[in-house]
């Protein structure tokens, strides 16, 4: 992996050496030659001036430093460590950035991702998820021969994950046993073992083939469970997380542990403040370390997780106490593209811009160029109906400012899914000057 460190900002992101980009790379000016990923940041460029062409992602560098600080005064406060989803982002420069921030790894979903962190220098992948395909266990196996510095866990929640585990492993000189957590689930969520009895044989299985696996700890996804209203779906997820602490607690009880720590770790964006809550009230003899795995925190939304972080800071009045909460870093920047009608308007931006599964994008401001650069507030009622391929349908109230020409900010929802649709992002200050750009592999 090869990187440097810019000196446009008090603290950088590291660049790519090995990207460049030019005018194919959506969001960047047509008539750009091949540049190194590295020289964006000088290029002089400002979003308002409408030096980019539009529809463009941005990533608010004074946001993603603020939200770095937000996460850090969270895991501190409930002494657990922090290994953040990287497919959120996909980016290996944000990677790093959140390394040195003092994340304990990144989290991993799918051999490609997993490919791309290591072209990158990650050493430690926590993969939230099962490998039942022999090619990608085999990949995982023949990585860590080779680097011996390469720490990486996976999940397993049945004989057959453990019996490929047996397979792979037969007859691979210098082999280094997998370290594997067992996978819980809830009755209405995805994967993972549903009962204590089907945990524990499990654990016995793993524990009695050393020189294959060692069980590292204890896995679950409180993302999925659902109930009536928000009230019983965090009662269950309550009692869930309970679930994998009694686990975790019988399998110490039976010397089933054979990691160097006890990995207790569950993960989404939106519970975290009670998976640590929980999970830290586990009383392990083992040396025992509590992994959260929120990954949008790093770029927070307008919507989805602006709602779970307001109602986080409700349930757990510790985290109000903390006295900062995260900002939005990701917005897109679209065109006022013809509003035919007194109380409806098109943007030239679309389902192939921004993420629509959650809730539509929110328009949150707008610049009048024709006048200034001033970026105003949008008052009124602005309200985003329906995304086309390359259009966004706006209902507006018949006083609406916006006019053909005009720029309009917009948030987003979900931040996964807008960065896949963004090969590359360019990063900007609070005069949305284009300070650099974020390459990401989806």
């Amino acid at each position: 992996m090869t990187h440097q460190f810019p000196i446009n900002d008090a603290r950088p992101l590291p660049v790519l050496t090995d990207i460049t980009i030019d005018g194919r790379s959506k969001g960047f000016p047509g008539k750009l030659p091949v540049t190194p990923l590295a020289d964006i940041g000088a290029k002089g460029w400002n979003v308002l001036r409408q030096d980019l062409p539009f529809p463009v992602a941005v990533l608010d560098i004074d946001a993603l430093n603020h939200n770095s600080e937000w996460i850090k005064a969270v895991v501190s406060h409930y002494g657990v460590s922090l290994c953040p989803h990287g497919k959120t982002t996909m980016a290996p420069q944000l990677f790093h950035r959140q390394l040195a921030d003092g994340c304990w790894g990144i989290t991993l979903s799918t051999q490609h991702q997993v490919q791309t962190a290591r072209h990158y220098g990650i050493e430690r992948v926590f993969l939230a998820n099962q490998i039942m395909d022999p090619v990608f266990l085999a990949y995982i196996a023949d990585e860590q021969i080779s680097d011996p510095d390469f720490d990486f866990y996976f999940l397993v929640d049945s004989d057959e994950g453990i019996d490929l585990l047996q397979r792979v492993a037969l007859g691979k000189s210098g082999f280094r046993p997998f370290q594997v957590l067992i996978e819980m689930g809830s009755t209405d969520g995805r994967t993972g073992c549903r009962t204590m009895e089907k945990a524990l044989h499990l654990a016995r299985r793993i524990a009695a083939i050393p020189e294959v696996a060692v069980l590292s700890g204890i896995e679950g996804f409180e993302g999925a469970i659902r109930g009536k209203d928000v009230h019983e779906i965090e009662d269950r997820i309550v009692r869930f997380l309970g679930l994998m602490v009694d686990v975790a607690t019988a399998a110490e009880k039976e010397g089933l542990f054979g990691g160097r720590e006890v990995l207790l770790t569950a993960g989404g964006s939106s519970y975290f403040d009670l998976v640590a809550r929980v999970l830290t009230k586990a009383r392990l003899a083992s040396p025992t370390r509590v992994v959260l795995r929120s990954g949008c925190y790093i770029a927070h939304d307008a919507l989805m997780y602006e709602e779970q972080v307001a109602r986080a800071l409700e349930r757990s009045p510790e985290l109000a106490a903390l006295a900062i909460k995260p900002r939005q870093a990701l917005t897109v920047w679209a065109v006022v593209l013809s509003r035919p009608a007194d109380d409806v308007l098109f943007l030239n931006i679309g389902r192939r811009d921004v993420s629509f599964d959650s809730h539509l994008p929110r328009l949150l401001a707008y610049v009048d160029t024709s006048s200034s650069p001033e970026v105003r507030p949008l008052t009124g009622s602005h309200q985003t109906m329906l995304l086309y391929d390359q259009h966004a349908n706006i209902s507006c109230s018949s006083d609406s400012p916006l006019r053909p020409g005009m720029l309009v900010q917009l948030g987003i929802s979900h931040p996964c899914t807008t960065f896949d649709k963004w090969d590359v992002l360019s990063l900007v200050d609070d005069d949305h000057n284009v300070v650099g750009a974020v390459k990401t592999f989806f």
